[in-house]
């Protein structure tokens, strides 16, 4: 049997909510964002800022992690 993992998924609203309640409990997370977020906040320094440095984390993460499991 292979490792558990998790699913990670992007949909739309409106297909979310034609999910059963008991369907929906089986999520650990739930998180909603909007879809236009960069459109909205394009003009804002501070969300410039704070998006690259979340783009540099994210990028550095994979990166550590792969080198991790290909022990290099």
């Amino acid at each position: 049997m292979g490792a558990s993992g998790e699913m990670f998924l992007i949909m739309r609203e409106e297909d979310f909510n034609a999910f059963t309640a008991e369907t929906r409990r089986l999520f650990i997370h739930v998180e909603k964002r909007e879809s236009n977020e960069y459109e909205t906040n394009k003009d804002d320094t501070n969300y410039l800022k704070l998006k690259k440095a979340e783009s540099k984390a994210k990028k550095d993460l994979q990166t550590y992690l792969f080198n991790k499991r290909h022990k290099q």
